[in-house]
């Protein structure tokens, strides 16, 4: 990283966090700007995310494809629609098809056969179908194929989709085929055909030396620093705990992003202050981001209320990706599977064997405590609490969610586990560490009519 003069380092770190947020680049998306920035800095930013995370920078004339490693599964980053309702999986299917179809196909392609084709596959997979006559099923294809187009792997030529998928004997549209871009969105670790179970998809290290297993374990947590809003050292491996708690891990990651880290007792969060290098911004703009932070608020209050009833505290469970990992393998079509002769699957605890008890920072972090406790808000607190807050702000929320405001909670609860401010649990939430960092926040309602602004009032 010394390479890059005191100059160019903004520059730099802008590509590195373009690359870092957008693992597929191509000339349309995210923007026109994007691929000639990553492609002036591609030698050194292509050696250094390869040493500090592990991950592969790939180019093409008309794309960079960063190949990233993946230590844990995560549901927080599902694809989205245009309108941004999260993809279901007959969207996710008919993605996955059309890209199988598009990989054999020419140089263009008619919207109508190109859902002729991919609901030929499908018709060979049990329960899925796409049908023309279907107005729903030609709204989750159309969803599928508007996802490519805006990643550049579609680029339509003429007609429109949204007329097809309102009347498909009327409306047509015409796509040219990005060929690199199709190749370049998914790029699996293994060959599906051969994989056993989802873990053997996650970073298996088959490290033996120290120097080895000390460098995988430096990746790894820089890896969670990128990946998520937080690393809480009670969350992570024994022996990657005292790796966290080095300066120098996160300091690499800070110089390259551009990021300030932030350390605290409990872990340690590399902070998005440019709002270049997350998915989600946070406090953000609409009735669920605002909610949640009126929400941190009130939890934080209860959480330091010493006249209140003490709360019961309980250690965070299991973690989502091991149950979601059981989930999709009970799903895995076993019958498509080919086994290598003399190769064992490795899932579960098995794949995360990587030798990391031994690293340790000579503290005591390689060896097994007693689990963190957090407090527990209970669901019917929750409850009460959103319904005092609609009553209170209610004006400036959407009247949907007005209306409905223990959806309201669920979507405001959904957005804080997935930033990793809560946990769910039976009964309700736990309150994790990051949530206090917001407990202060300053929340301001407009209340400005018509009659006070004047009706051309600019």
């Amino acid at each position: 990283m010394e390479h890059i003069s005191e100059f160019d380092r903004a520059a730099y770190q802008r590509a590195a966090r373009t690359v870092l947020r957008h693992p597929l680049i191509t000339e349309t998306f995210p923007d026109p700007q994007a691929l000639p920035l990553v492609r002036r800095w591609a030698a050194p930013l292509a050696a250094d995310l390869l040493e500090l995370f592990g991950y592969r920078l790939e180019l093409t004339t008309t794309t960079a494809r960063l190949i990233r490693v993946l230590d844990e599964l995560d549901a927080t980053r599902p694809a989205r629609t245009r309108s941004d309702r999260v993809f279901d999986r007959r969207r996710y299917a008919y993605l996955a098809l059309a890209l199988a179809v598009l990989d054999r196909a020419g140089t263009q392609v008619a919207l109508s056969e190109l859902a002729d084709r991919v609901a030929g596959e499908a018709a060979r997979i049990d329960g899925l179908e796409l049908s023309a006559e279907r107005a729903a099923d030609r709204a989750a294809f159309v969803d599928a194929v508007g996802w490519l187009e805006d990643r550049g792997a579609l680029r339509r030529a003429d007609g429109s989709a949204r007329s097809w998928a309102e009347n498909p004997d009327a409306g047509e549209a015409l796509y040219d085929i990005g060929r690199d871009a199709v190749r370049a969105v998914y790029r699996p670790s293994r060959v599906l055909q051969h994989v056993q179970g989802v873990q053997e998809l996650l970073s298996r290290s088959q490290a033996v030396s120290r120097d080895t297993i000390r460098r995988e374990a430096a990746q790894r947590v820089r890896r969670a620093l990128v990946e998520g809003p937080v690393v809480y050292f009670d969350a992570l491996d024994p022996g990657l705990r005292g790796m966290a708690r080095s300066p120098g891990t996160a300091d690499d990651v800070s110089w390259l992003t551009g990021a300030p880290v932030e350390r605290r007792s409990d872990g340690v969060a590399l902070l998005d202050v440019s709002n270049s290098l997350s998915d989600r911004r946070f406090p953000g703009t609409g009735t669920i981001s605002q909610v949640a932070l009126l929400l941190i608020n009130a939890i934080a209050d209860r959480v330091e209320d010493t006249d209140a009833p003490p709360l019961a505290t309980f250690p965070a469970p299991e973690p989502e990706s091991v149950t979601l990992a059981v989930a999709l393998d009970a799903a895995l079509p076993r019958s498509g599977v080919l086994r290598i002769d003399g190769e064992d699957s490795v899932a579960g605890d098995e794949a995360d064997g990587n030798g990391l008890d031994e690293i340790g920072s000579g503290d005591g972090d390689a060896v097994a405590d007693t689990p963190r406790r957090y407090p527990l808000l209970e669901r019917g607190w929750l409850e009460l609490t959103v319904r005092e807050l609609v009553a209170a702000y209610g004006s400036t929320f959407a009247a949907a969610w007005v209306a409905d405001p223990d959806g309201l909670l669920d979507e405001a609860l959904m957005l804080l586990a997935d930033l990793r401010m809560v946990t769910p649990t039976a009964g309700g939430v736990l309150a994790l560490p990051l949530l206090a960092r917001y407990r202060n926040a300053e929340v301001r309602i407009g209340r400005r009519t018509i009659d006070e602004a004047g009706l051309f009032a600019v």
